[in-house]
């Protein structure tokens, strides 16, 4: 599956946070596995359990990334990309992995235009190597959120 999720379409589920993409997407109707968010605001998050491994990244601009994961079935790790010089982002297939476009608009695979917070879902069969670059000079970077199985616990698949 590749999905792109528009900016304006990102869920508020509260001031100053949107919800780019979780698994499940819909709250309580399965067993929540992960989430990744943009907070806008400086209000403090409470710390996690010991049961949810988190990620913060600070963002171009002031947002920070923020990614939660269930901490026995889901490793979670983020990247940063520079998209200037055309580089290729990997993924092995049994990841699950969003980009998210930060400060500015980039092409993927010279086909899906991004715009600052747009993101993209790459799992399954979707190709294992994606391209990126700035289609106009902007200083745009790419968070790369890679999300894959604990040991033990299968594939790990999205639950939109």
């Amino acid at each position: 599956m590749r999905l792109v999720l528009r900016a304006n379409a990102h869920r508020r589920v509260a001031a100053g946070c949107r919800e780019v993409a979780a698994s499940p997407d819909t709250p309580r109707r399965e067993r929540w596995q992960w989430q990744i968010r943009l907070l806008t605001d400086a209000e403090e998050r409470p710390e996690p359990s010991p049961a949810v491994r988190r990620i913060t990244e600070e963002l171009p601009g002031g947002a920070t990334l923020e990614v939660s994961a269930d901490a026995e079935s889901v490793v979670p790790a983020v990247e940063f990309v520079d998209p200037s010089g055309a580089p290729a982002v990997p993924r092995a297939e049994n990841e699950l992995v969003v980009l998210i476009a930060s400060g500015g608009r980039v092409l993927v695979e010279d086909r899906h235009l991004l715009a600052d917070s747009d993101a993209m879902v790459l799992e399954g069969d979707d190709p294992l190597q994606v391209n990126l670059r700035r289609p106009d000079g902007a200083h745009a970077q790419v968070a790369v959120v890679r999300l894959c199985a604990a040991a033990g616990h299968g594939v790990l698949g999205w639950v939109p």
